[in-house]
């Protein structure tokens, strides 16, 4: 997962650049996008995850971190729209 930035660092990256595409996934049925990119003329992207994916993710990557079993895998239930 990469770190965080603040809002003010978030500002000072995308400043002057060009948006060349907007990518978002649906969410449910009446809610908004869960995962929104936007992509940058310069090849640059930013994420922009909601906080439900965002406890999804940290939730799995702490299972992978700590195995129940030798085989287990990650539960990715609830991840896909």
């Amino acid at each position: 997962m990469s770190k965080p930035v603040s809002s003010r660092q978030l500002r000072d990256q995308i400043v002057g650049k060009r948006i060349s595409a907007v990518i978002a996934r649906p969410g449910r049925e009446g809610e908004p996008p869960v995962v929104m990119m936007l992509r940058f003329d310069d090849g640059s992207v930013v994420e922009f995850v909601s906080p439900r994916s965002d406890r999804l993710l940290r939730r799995a990557v702490e299972q992978a971190n700590h195995p129940v079993q030798p085989q287990s895998q990650l539960q990715l239930a609830g991840l896909a729209a």
